[in-house]
């Protein structure tokens, strides 16, 4: 059940963490995801290098089953939906396309990233709307960038946040991760074929980890 997962409250708002590496904001109806990079593989082959198709279908399988699992009436993108117009292939394309149009009744938004700006945009699928940022209840700001803003909880993406887990000896562990601080969320990467960067929490922030199907949070 989706209220058994783990979840947040920041400015009177529920935000709840889901194994398919997205958050559903409740009072809002939302899901909010970042950094997919669809077509990321395709600009890897463009390049000639040999990375196996699939990473596509396999996100859009995730989405679907965030989507149901909460059943959202809005999804916004947080930015770097699409990777590079190299890999913005027909095919690519077309299955964002279909997966958005057997969806009449959902809303969907794009928050413009530095990726998207570079893939020439997606005027190809006009049910997305597209913008530069976000304001919601006068108190979020949702941009791509991690910049803070006097006023406002800032929710975003781009910096594909991990953290690293230290056990007994010198064992450790590298794991993608959404990062609240006190003024600002960092989502993880939704996409399964990126990168991350090490992040450093400070006390009092808290991570959520969605991996292989499981999402837990740790509190620092």
């Amino acid at each position: 059940m989706i209220n058994d997962l783990p979840q947040i409250k920041i400015k009177d708002s529920t935000f709840i963490a889901l194994p398919q590496k997205a958050f559903f904001w409740v009072e809002e109806f939302t899901l909010l995801l970042s950094d997919i990079h669809f077509g990321k593989t395709a600009t890897f082959r463009a390049a000639g290098i040999a990375i196996p198709e699939g990473s596509t279908t396999d996100d859009l399988k995730r989405l679907s089953d965030a989507v149901e699992l909460t059943n959202a009436k809005k999804i916004i993108f947080l930015g770097d939906l699409i990777h590079h117009r190299t890999g913005k292939t027909r095919l690519i394309t077309e299955q964002l396309k279909n997966w958005i149009e057997k969806r009449p009744d959902k809303e969907f938004i794009l928050i413009t990233g530095n990726h998207d700006k570079s893939s020439d945009g997606i005027s190809e699928i006009p049910q997305i709307k597209v913008v530069d940022e976000l304001i919601i209840r006068n108190k979020f700001l949702l941009r791509h960038h991690p910049e803070s803003q006097k006023g406002f909880f800032v929710i975003c993406g781009h910096l594909h946040p991990a953290v690293r887990l230290r056990g007994t000896g010198h064992d450790s562990l590298r794991l993608a991760c959404t990062h609240f601080s006190k003024n600002m969320a960092v989502l993880q990467a939704f996409g399964s074929f990126t990168g991350t960067s090490i992040i450093r929490p400070e006390p009092g922030d808290t991570v959520f980890m969605a991996h292989d199907g499981e999402v837990f949070s740790i509190k620092y």
